[in-house]
């Protein structure tokens, strides 16, 4: 392999990282950040009401990047994945126009 073979994998392979780790920000942020998850009180069999302080309440807690990574790998994987990746296939997809438009431009003929 030439080194300009080599160089052009290499910054393939980290422009896939980066988009794969703005990605996985964006599916935090967009689909776990401030999500409450419910956990049902294993004390009260009528519902999942609590007392606290008077005040009837539900038990919940906050989804966690730990809960995104555990999803990542459950049934629901595969639709994380796709949602991490949009950002590298939309690169590409952009590219590829570039790509196209410029491939045209280079072979138009000279007009007279």
């Amino acid at each position: 392999m030439t080194s300009i073979i080599k160089r052009r994998i290499a910054r393939e392979g980290l422009i896939f990282l980066l988009c794969t780790v703005i990605g996985l920000f964006i599916v935090y942020y967009v689909l776990y950040f401030d999500q409450r998850h419910y956990i049902p009180n294993l004390n009260d069999y009528h519902g999942d009401y609590i007392q606290d302080e008077g005040v009837n309440a539900i038990p919940y807690r906050y989804e966690t990047p730990g809960d995104m990574f555990r999803d990542l790998y459950s049934g629901a994987g595969l639709k994380s994945w796709l949602y991490i990746l949009t950002p590298y296939f939309a690169l590409c997809f952009v590219r590829s126009i570039i790509w196209s438009v410029n491939a045209l431009r280079r072979n138009k003929p000279p007009s007279p």
